[in-house]
């Protein structure tokens, strides 16, 4: 079996025919699955490496990522093989050129409703105060929600330098004029402050506002609750051509809610059938992934742990997704 695309072959769809060294050599064909750097897309690449590796027989490195290192090298460099999650809507102008030219595919929906990104408050402000349901109804009380450095002003979290959704925040703050109505940006600096801003306010019952996303552990156990503009969403052109570039390019963002996040997973060309096939027939409900992320932290599980609990506790759920032979090997491996 001297073809390497046959001995990839021979290794993703479990055939019997390749030796050991001709599978080593069929892996280094495949550059990797991506772990990227948020909870819910580390237990997602963990799930993919052992359905593909105990159910096809094929397993690759996990590689280390984040947003927009990850897009970049998969269109300019057609590395790593594939991307489990990425949330391609926060980043269409990398993503749909290339695909449009051929050099990378959007094989599905990772979550079957798709992600939600967006302005959250804890739930209890809301209960007390059902004006604040809106984020115009937020933006009228900055008194409700001081800044930490100057209590003057009202603070609205964004995200960290380096995230794609920052750009967002920032003209978002624009479009509403947050600034003139007396609101100020607190800087996280990283993922880990933006999450201890969340929690630091929730334990103690404090006011908090800001960006945030689900499925994830905290707004899962914190219980905060997502905003929408009264004018909804106000179109793709505004968010495409103005929310979604730099500041300095986006001359007149408009108030808008956030879209539904549409989340791909991000394949590049020339993989073999089985594992596109698996790919594409794979999503998760949110709420699932989010029950897992809570089991995670509460067990203080790492994702591959939590990857194999989703296995364990969901054969309902991912048996839909692979071949009656793959779902008996993965089973077995379990035992």
């Amino acid at each position: 079996m001297s073809d390497p695309v046959e001995r990839v072959r021979a290794c993703l769809d479990g055939l019997e025919g390749a030796s050991s060294r001709e599978r080593d050599e069929a892996l280094s064909l495949l550059k990797g699955w991506v772990e990227m750097n948020w909870a819910s897309a580390q237990v997602i690449a963990h799930v993919d490496n052992i359905i593909l590796s105990k159910g096809y027989d094929c397993a690759s490195e996990l590689i280390p990522g984040d947003t927009m290192p990850t897009a970049t090298s998969l269109v300019e460099k057609g590395e790593p093989s594939i991307a489990p999650e990425l949330w391609s809507q926060n980043i269409k102008n990398i993503l749909d050129p290339a695909e449009k030219e051929g050099k990378i595919k959007n094989v599905g929906k990772v979550f079957e409703n798709g992600g939600e990104e967006g302005l959250w408050i804890p739930t209890y402000m809301v209960k007390k105060n059902p004006k604040l349901a809106t984020i115009e109804g937020v933006l009228q009380h900055p008194e409700l929600f001081p800044h930490p450095e100057d209590s003057s002003k009202g603070g609205i979290i964004i995200c960290p330098e380096g995230w794609s959704c920052k750009k967002h925040n920032e003209n978002l703050f624009r479009a509403f004029d947050m600034e003139a109505k007396g609101w100020k940006i607190i800087d996280p600096g990283s993922g880990t402050g933006l999450n201890a801003y969340w929690e630091g306010a929730v334990v103690k019952g404090q006011a908090a506002f800001g960006y945030y996303w689900t499925p994830t552990v905290l707004v899962g156990r914190l219980g905060l609750v997502s905003l929408q503009s009264e004018l909804g969403f106000t179109g793709d052109d505004n968010w495409t051509n103005c929310i979604s570039i730099a500041v300095e390019e986006c001359e007149n963002p408009q108030p808008t809610s956030f879209p539904v996040a549409k989340t791909g997973t991000i394949i590049t060309l020339g993989l073999d059938s089985a594992v596109v096939d698996y790919v594409t027939a794979r999503g998760f409900d949110g709420s699932v992934i989010t029950s897992m992320l809570v089991w995670s932290d509460d067990n203080q599980a790492t994702a591959e742990e939590a990857a194999v609990e989703f296995i364990t506790r969901h054969p309902e759920i991912w048996t839909k997704w692979v071949t009656p032979e793959a779902a008996t090997r993965i089973t077995a491996s379990l035992n």
